[in-house]
């Protein structure tokens, strides 16, 4: 992991208040993998590293000041990373179900593994996805209850708590699933301990021990 600058390459508005921020240099890392991004707050915030048009891209979800920063400003972001645990995806027919605020993470996954994806969003998305989509919670839930998730083998979801919790109860088998599991994070290395979680298997740490968790051991 290292300190480091990146300049954007441009910023995809995906909605009205999520969009996709792309790097003008690669940052090589792992599926699962995030970084910590400076902002105009004390504290930098996490983002889950992914892909848009083959170029290392993060999604971000404007939700105050230092999230807008990101989108917005013309300077370099300074960023901190990779961090985090990746993640070995078995073999077989995947999908993903995601949030649109992971769509780029998301878009990586689909590259590397040709997995499904679906996605759900509670705001119109500005522009057609090669996936299936869902506008609103009502939309979102016909939807899961129509895919028939036995034909997968494994599983990747991320999002909100709820909605997380909404997929695990949905799929099979969630030994298979891999959570992407979102905390308030203040260091992204496990020393201030603001991550913590408690699971079957004891308290883990989203920074140093996820940020993927496989479902069967979440509580």
């Amino acid at each position: 992991m290292e300190n480091f600058s990146v300049e954007k390459q441009c910023v995809v508005k995906v909605s009205s208040d999520t969009y996709i921020v792309v790097f003008k240099e690669n940052i090589s890392h792992e599926f699962g993998q995030f970084v910590m991004i400076q902002t105009t707050s004390l504290t930098r915030k996490p983002f889950m590293l992914g892909t848009w048009e083959n170029k290392t891209a993060i999604s971000v979800q404007v939700k105050g000041h230092g999230t807008r920063n990101i989108v917005t400003c013309e300077n370099k972001l300074q960023l901190h990373g990779p961090l985090g645990k990746a993640i070995s995806i078995p073999s077989g027919k995947g999908i993903a179900v995601v949030s649109i605020s992971c769509l780029a993470a998301a878009i990586e996954l689909h590259n590397v593994t040709n997995c499904d994806v679906l996605i759900g969003s509670k705001r119109p998305i500005c522009f057609n996805l090669p996936f299936r989509q869902c506008v609103k919670d009502s939309e979102f839930s016909k939807a899961l209850k129509s895919t028939d998730f036995s034909l997968y083998d494994w599983y990747f979801i991320s999002g909100s708590r709820s909605m997380e919790n909404l997929v695990l109860e949905t799929i099979p088998n969630k030994k298979n699933a891999f959570v992407s599991m979102e905390e308030y994070m203040a260091c992204g290395i496990g020393a201030c301990k603001g991550c913590a979680i408690q699971t079957k298997a004891g308290i883990k740490h989203v920074c140093t021990d996820g940020p993927v968790f496989r479902g069967d051991i979440l509580c």
